[in-house]
């Protein structure tokens, strides 16, 4: 079963593949992200990974209106905030941004550029909306960026120094970003190394354990709104 799902998930060609499956993941044409385990497989740095044991099939979800409890509390007039979506996996950040493109796409003249590095957003589609896949967030920043003007930036899960600093020069460059971060509350994102206060106006805390509920919504200086 696990080499027919590979195969499907790669066309039959798994070295076309390769630079995800040594990242740990594939993605499928609808936007399943699929994490592979196995033996990795070193030369200085991981080379690939080998002999697939197990694979975790992360269904995407499309849910119409599930921003809809946020949505006016990240809007400034026609423009909106620099927001943070916080929570710990699975309770719905990326499935909330997604429907959150969507809504702009729809209602704002405004132009969208999604930063998908592993290919989840496949399936969203607007007039507005500027997809680059796989790519990381370093080079999406700098050339994308510069190449697309775009007006809102999408990304999901900021994890590095480097990707809080490609925000931040984002914002300090105008751009408006709605992004993502994998933490319980908002005090435990301040708490990180790579944290930086002046990059988001808005943090929206989802629910601990609560598919896409809403906790709590902050604005720069922590205060709730």
């Amino acid at each position: 079963v696990i080499d027919y799902i590979m195969g499907v998930l790669t066309e039959y060609s798994v070295y076309a593949f390769n630079d995800n499956i040594k990242k740990g993941f594939l993605t499928s044409k609808n936007g399943a992200r699929v994490g592979v385990s196995g033996e990795c497989v070193f030369d200085k740095e991981i080379v690939t990974v080998k002999n697939i044991k197990s694979l975790n099939v992360r269904i995407p979800h499309e849910i119409p209106g599930c921003s809809d409890k946020i949505f006016n509390k990240i809007k400034n007039n026609n423009d909106f905030y620099n927001t943070l979506i916080i929570s710990p996996p699975f309770c719905g950040k990326t499935t909330i941004l997604k429907d959150i493109a969507l809504k702009i796409n729809t209602f704002y003249d405004k132009n969208i550029f999604i930063i998908d590095e592993r290919g989840e957003f496949s399936n969203i589609r607007g007039v507005r909306i500027d997809l680059l896949s796989y790519s990381d967030k370093f080079y999406a920043f700098e050339y994308g960026i510069r190449s697309m003007a775009p007006e809102i930036v999408i990304t999901d899960e900021l994890v590095t120094d480097s990707d809080w600093n490609c925000a931040l020069s984002a914002v300090n460059s105008g751009i408006k970003i709605i992004s993502t971060c994998h933490a319980a509350s908002l005090s435990e994102v301040v708490k990180k190394p790579v944290f930086i206060k002046n990059v988001f106006d808005r943090y929206v805390v989802l629910k601990t354990g609560k598919l896409g509920e809403l906790e709590n919504i902050y604005d720069g200086d922590f205060n709730t709104l």
